[in-house]
C-alpha cells in the first residue's frame, strides 16, 4: 500500500484548501482522541494512571482537550509546570522530574505540583527542604539499554539521567537514611520503541536489585517512550501494572508524550520554485527544516503523504533557509510538481513545533486544528512583530 493510499480520508482535501495559509502545523484532533481512548482502556483494564509528557507537544489547544482523559501532566521545568497547573486546573496531579533544578525555582513548583522525582542523590538532598507536601521519589537509571542511538539513549554511558541502580543499591545499603521521604521511583529507559516487553524487562530488572525496598513503595512512574496504536500493544503494559498492583498495591504512571501526538501532526509547505541543479530537479518549499528541527539534527528523511516510491517524477525536497543542509529528501512522485502543489509532512507532532525557530527571518507555521468535522481552525499565527522581540 502506497503512503497516499493510507492518507487518511478527511486530510487529503488540506492539500487544495485555499483557507489554509502555508507554511502551516495541521493538528488532527480525532488521531490524539483515539490515542487517549486506547489509553483510557488500558486505565480501565489495568487501573494505571495516565499522564501527559508536556515536553512532546506545549500546544494549549491540544492540551486542553488531553486533559479530559488524563490522570495529570509530566512536566520538567517551571515553565511546563506552569503552563500545566493552567490547563489542568484542579482536576489533575503534576508530575516533576529533571536533571537540573535551580533553588529559587523549587518552592513555586512545589506549590503547585504533586509529585516530584528527583535526579540524583544530590539533587534531593539539596532540595528536600523546600518540597513541603510534595510526594517524591527519585529517578532511577535502570541501568538496561534497549536505544541503540545514544542521543535518544537515558541509560548511555555516563547518563544524567536519574540515578544508576546499582548507586541506588549501594545508598541503601550503606546510607539507608538517604531514603528518609521517598515515596516512589520514576523509571525512563526508552525511546520509540512499541516493545512493552522492554518494560517488563526493565520492571524486573529493578525488583531483583532492590529487592524489598520497591515493595515498600507508595507509586513507581514507569515513564514513557513507547509508541502504540492498538490495544494489542498495551496489553503488555496492562499485565505489569496489574502486576504491580497486585504485589504491592503501589499506584502506577505511565507517562507518553509523542505516542500520543505524533501521528496527529502535520507540516504542510507550498512549492515555491523548481529547478535543474546538476541533472537533479530540486523543490524549494516555503518552510524550512528549522520547522522541523530533528529532521536537521538526527539526519532522517520525514515522510511526504504524496510520496509513491515508483512514481516517475523524483525531486530533491529542500526548504527556503540559506542553510545548505536545508533538505528533507529526495522523493518520488506520481505526478509532476508545479509551483503551488502543496506538500504534507506526516507523523511530525512531536518535538517539533516546540523546537521549531525564526532562523534566517522565516516565519513559523501557522497553527491549525482539524476537528472531527474536517474543519480547520486557526488557532496561532505568527508575524514580524514576534521575529523582532524574540530577543
Amino acid at each position: 500500500m502506497s503512503l497516499s493510499q493510507q492518507f487518511n480520508d478527511h486530510l487529503l482535501p488540506l492539500s487544495g484548501d485555499s483557507s489554509l495559509s502555508t507554511p502551516a502545523f495541521v493538528y488532527d484532533e480525532s488521531a490524539v482522541i483515539n490515542k487517549l481512548e486506547l489509553l483510557v482502556k488500558a486505565k480501565e483494564q489495568s487501573g494505571c494512571h495516565i499522564l501527559y509528557s508536556v515536553k512532546a507537544l506545549s500546544f494549549s489547544a491540544l492540551l486542553d482537550i488531553i486533559s479530559d482523559y488524563v490522570d495529570g501532566f509530566s512536566v520538567s521545568s517551571l515553565f511546563e509546570c506552569n503552563l500545566a497547573r493552567e490547563m489542568l486546573g484542579e482536576k489533575g496531579s503534576i508530575h516533576v522530574t529533571s536533571p537540573g533544578l535551580r533553588d529559587e525555582d523549587i518552592p513555586h513548583i512545589a506549590k503547585i505540583s504533586n509529585y516530584m522525582s528527583f535526579n540524583s542523590q544530590s539533587q534531593w538532598q539539596r532540595c528536600k527542604k523546600f518540597v513541603g507536601d510534595l510526594n517524591c521519589g527519585l529517578r532511577v537509571n535502570p541501568e538496561l539499554s534497549f536505544v541503540e542511538d545514544d542521543r535518544f539513549n537515558p541509560c548511555r554511558g555516563y547518563s544524567k539521567l536519574g540515578i544508576p541502580l546499582s548507586q541506588l543499591a549501594y545508598l541503601r545499603e550503606q546510607h539507608s537514611e538517604t531514603f528518609a521521604g521517598i515515596n516512589g521511583i520514576h523509571i525512563h529507559n526508552n525511546c520509540e520503541s512499541e516493545n512493552f516487553q522492554e518494560l517488563g524487562e526493565t520492571i524486573n530488572k529493578v525488583k531483583d536489585v532492590m529487592g524489598d525496598f520497591v515493595s515498600r513503595l507508595k507509586w513507581i512512574n514507569v515513564g514513557g517512550g513507547y509508541l502504540f496504536s492498538d490495544m494489542a500493544q498495551l496489553d503488555m503494559l496492562c499485565s505489569i501494572v496489574t502486576e504491580l498492583k497486585q504485589q504491592n498495591g503501589q499506584d502506577v504512571f505511565f507517562e507518553p508524550g509523542k505516542g500520543i501526538v505524533n501521528s496527529a501532526g502535520y507540516l504542510i509547505a507550498t512549492v515555491i520554485d523548481l529547478f535543474d541543479s546538476g541533472g537533479k530537479t530540486v523543490a524549494v518549499l516555503d518552510t524550512t527544516v528549522n520547522h522541523l528541527p530533528e529532521v536537521f539534527e538526527y539526519q532522517y528523511k520525514p515522510v511526504v503523504m504524496q510520496e509513491c516510491r515508483n512514481g516517475e517524477y523524483e525531486y530533491q525536497l529542500v526548504g527556503a533557509s540559506c542553510l545548505s543542509g536545508d533538505l528533507f529528501g529526495d522523493y518520488c512522485f506520481a505526478d509532476e510538481l508545479q509551483p503551488g502543489n502543496r506538500i504534507i509532512f506526516a507523523n511530525v507532532g512531536a518535538y517539533m513545533l516546540v523546537k521549531a525557530n525564526m532562523f534566517n527571518g522565516i516565519n513559523l507555521p501557522t497553527i491549525y486544528s482539524l476537528d472531527s468535522s474536517n474543519k480547520l481552525h486557526l488557532q496561532k499565527e505568527y508575524d514580524y512583530a514576534q521575529y523582532r522581540n524574540k530577543w
